[in-house]
């Protein structure tokens, strides 16, 4: 699904910089969003096709960049599912999928509660969002069945966030579920659950 105006937005939203920004709500709620790094958009491209799967979910949609990476990579009729806390972000980003004419649902909340209100199955799972969040988002997807054996797992920030990311990673350890850290700058787990 790379056509040309993917292709231009991915471009245009390659050159933001690099070390994001912060964000606030009306609750008070802080954050940083930063976009994925140089090389990490074509490892995910390629491990969709890889991977080949029919409907995906992201954690963590920021701009889309790596949205539109994931879908990219995906054959005819793969849709996305993504999820982002800020209101004013996520429209735009819906706007931008639907410019681009490509199938990606931005879902608009707190992960978990997102999480709650999704039905169906994911064959793969992209989380870019809370770090300190990966492990309890992946436990809520497995307790309501949104993924299972077969699913592919990845994960960005594993190695530069690598003590937030600590929960989540032992999660893999104590399970003995082989998994792989591609040294990209940020660190990408891909895993697939047995």
């Amino acid at each position: 699904m790379m056509t040309e105006r993917v292709r231009r937005e991915i471009d245009l939203l390659e050159s933001f910089s690099k070390q994001g920004e912060s964000y606030s709500d009306s609750t008070g709620r802080y954050g940083w969003r930063n976009p994925i790094r140089e090389d990490t958009g074509g490892l995910l491209q390629a491990l969709v096709v890889t991977a080949d799967p029919a409907r995906m979910l992201e954690i963590g949609t920021a701009h889309g960049l790596s949205g539109l990476y994931l879908i990219s990579g995906a054959r005819a009729g793969t849709t996305l599912d993504t999820i982002e806390f800020d209101v004013a972000v996520a429209a735009a980003t819906q706007q931008r999928m639907r410019d681009c004419q490509v199938p990606v649902t931005v879902r608009c909340g707190e992960a978990l509660t997102v999480i709650d209100g999704l039905a169906g199955r994911y064959d793969l799972v992209f989380f870019d969002a809370q770090k300190n969040q990966y492990q309890s988002q992946l436990e809520r997807l497995l307790a309501r069945g949104l993924v299972g054996p077969g699913t592919v797992l990845l994960a960005d920030n594993v190695i530069d966030r690598a003590e937030e990311c600590a929960d989540f990673l032992r999660w893999f350890i104590d399970r003995e579920i082989p998994h792989h850290i591609i040294q990209t700058e940020c660190g990408l787990l891909v895993a697939k659950l047995p």
